[in-house]
C-alpha cells in the first residue's frame, strides 16, 4: 500500500480488489457448500449483491484518494493523531538580492529533482546555469551581474544628445579636418590624415569619440565611413591638381569593417575614381588586424591588388608580427609616441617579440616595406627622442593642429543651416 501526503492509507492493485470483495467471496463459497432452505436463497443472493456493490464503492474511494491526495480524509487510527499541521514554508535563502540572486534561486530550483523532500537527503543536483568558467569547486557558476543586460533608463541629457547627433548626421553636417604627418627630422609633410567632425544645430563641433559611438549603436557607422571616403577622394584629387605628392589617410570604424560586404563595397567605390588609387590609405584599428576572418582577408587582398595601401591605427600595445602584417598589405603603422618613449626608457625595451624591442622597430619594419609613424606627439620634447629611435614619420600637435577643409575642396554641397548659425560660437574639443 502507498500513502498520500496526509498519511491516508490507500490500497493498490490486486490487494485492494481482494480485500474489497472478500465478503462477496465468502458468501458465494458458503452458498455453494452449505445446504440452504428455499426461503434463504434470495436473502443470501441479495447479500452477495450488496457485498459486490460495497466492494466497488471501496475501490472507487481508493481511486479518488489516489487522484486527489490533498482532499483525502483520515481514517482509522490516523484520526487520533489530530489535525495535520499547516505546511511550513521553506526557509528563505539569504543573499537573494538583485537579478543575480533571482537567477541563482531559479537555477537551484530547476536543479532539484521532483519529490526530493520525500526522498530524503540526496546528492546535490548539477546547476542548470553553467555560464561563467573558472568558478571554485562546489560553487554554482552563474552569470556575472555586470554582464546582465542593463535596464538603466537614459537620462534626458543623453536622449537629447542622441537626437541632436542623429539629426546632424541626417542633415550631413559633417566637416573634415586635415592633420599633416611629417618626416623626421626634416618635418616635411608626407601625407595627411582626414579627421571628421560633426556640427550640431547649436554650432557645437564634436570629435569622433563623442558622436561615433552613437552612430555605431544605430547601425550607421558604415554609411558614415563611406561619406568620409568619398570626400577624401575629392581631397586627393585636389592635391594631385596642385602637384602635391601627399597621400590621404582615412580611418575606418571597427563596426564598419566587420559589417558583411563593407570592405568589398570599397573596391567598387575606389574604382569609380581610378586616379586616386594609391593615394588613399585605409587605416584599420589594431584590434581589427588581429581578428580578420577568411572573408575579410579576401576583401583586403582585393583592395591590395588594386594598389590600396593599408595602415595600422589605434594601437593599444607594441606587440605585432611584421611579416604577417606585410603579407596582408600593411604599408604604414601608427604607434603612440608615449608608449614607445616609455618602452625606450626600460632596459628590455618592452619587447614585442623574442628579438625585437622598441629600438629596432623602425629598421625591422622598414625591411618589410612598412613605415612607422609616431602619433600623438603633443610635446616638443618628444621629437628629439623619437628621432634618436629612428622614427621616419610623426604626427601630433607638436607639428600642426588639424585644420578644416573648405567644403568646395571636399566636394561638399552647401547645406541649409539654422538661423544665426554663422554667428554662433564654435566649441571644438581638442582631438587629434
Amino acid at each position: 500500500m502507498v500513502t498520500t501526503k496526509k498519511i491516508t492509507p490507500v490500497l493498490k492493485d490486486r490487494k485492494a480488489a481482494l480485500l474489497a470483495f472478500t465478503p462477496a467471496y465468502l458468501t458465494a463459497a458458503v452458498s455453494a457448500y452449505v445446504p440452504m432452505e428455499a426461503g434463504l436463497v434470495m436473502p443470501v443472493f441479495a447479500f452477495l449483491i450488496a457485498m459486490v456493490v460495497c466492494g466497488l464503492f471501496v475501490l472507487w474511494r481508493q481511486f479518488e484518494a489516489q487522484l486527489h491526495p490533498g482532499s483525502a480524509q483520515f481514517s482509522g487510527p490516523e484520526q487520533a493523531r489530530g489535525p495535520a499541521a499547516p505546511p511550513v514554508p521553506p526557509p528563505a535563502r539569504a543573499g537573494i538580492q538583485g537579478p543575480a540572486g533571482v537567477l541563482r534561486e531559479l537555477a537551484r530550483a530547476a536543479g532539484e529533482p521532483e519529490g526530493a523532500a520525500q526522498a530524503g537527503p540526496a546528492r546535490p543536483a548539477k546547476s542548470a546555469l553553467m555560464l561563467v568558467a573558472g568558478a571554485a569547486p562546489g560553487y554554482e557558476r552563474f552569470p556575472e551581474p555586470s554582464l546582465l543586460p542593463s535596464i538603466r533608463r537614459l537620462s534626458a541629457d543623453e536622449t537629447s544628445r542622441i537626437r541632436l547627433v542623429t539629426q546632424a548626421f541626417e542633415a550631413d553636417r559633417i566637416e573634415l579636418h586635415l592633420q599633416p604627418i611629417v618626416s623626421l627630422p626634416q618635418r616635411k609633410i608626407r601625407f595627411y590624415e582626414v579627421l571628421a567632425r560633426l556640427r550640431l544645430a547649436d554650432g557645437t563641433l564634436l570629435a569622433p569619440a563623442e558622436f561615433l559611438p552613437i552612430l555605431e549603436c544605430s547601425g550607421r557607422a558604415s554609411d558614415f565611413d563611406r561619406r568620409i571616403l568619398i570626400r577624401a577622394m575629392a581631397i586627393a584629387r585636389h592635391l594631385m591638381a596642385r602637384g602635391s605628392d601627399a597621400i590621404v589617410g582615412v580611418n575606418l570604424s571597427a563596426h564598419s569593417i566587420v559589417e558583411p560586404g563593407f570592405l568589398w563595397s570599397l573596391a567598387g567605390l575606389l574604382d569609380s575614381s581610378p586616379e586616386t588609387l594609391g593615394r588613399i590609405v585605409l587605416e584599420l584599428p589594431q584590434h581589427s588586424w588581429r581578428h580578420l576572418d577568411a572573408d575579410l582577408k579576401a576583401a583586403l587582398a582585393t583592395l591590395r591588388e588594386r594598389g590600396v595601401p593599408f595602415s595600422l591605427d589605434r594601437a593599444a600595445d607594441l606587440r605585432f608580427d611584421p611579416q604577417m602584417l606585410a603579407d596582408l598589405g600593411l604599408r604604414f603603422m601608427k604607434l603612440p609616441a608615449d608608449l614607445m618613449l616609455k618602452a625606450a626608457g626600460q632596459e628590455d625595451g618592452f619587447c614585442a617579440g623574442p628579438d625585437l624591442d622598441v629600438r629596432d622597430f623602425a629598421s625591422v619594419l622598414r625591411r618589410q616595406g612598412i613605415r612607422l609613424i609616431a602619433e600623438r606627439v603633443d610635446q616638443e620634447e618628444m621629437v628629439p627622442v623619437l628621432s634618436d629611435l629612428g622614427m621616419p614619420l610623426a604626427q601630433g600637435f607638436a607639428f600642426a593642429a588639424p585644420r578644416p577643409v573648405k567644403p568646395e575642396i571636399a566636394g561638399e554641397q552647401d547645406l541649409p543651416r539654422p538661423f544665426g548659425l554663422e554667428d554662433a560660437p564654435t566649441r571644438l574639443r581638442r582631438a587629434g
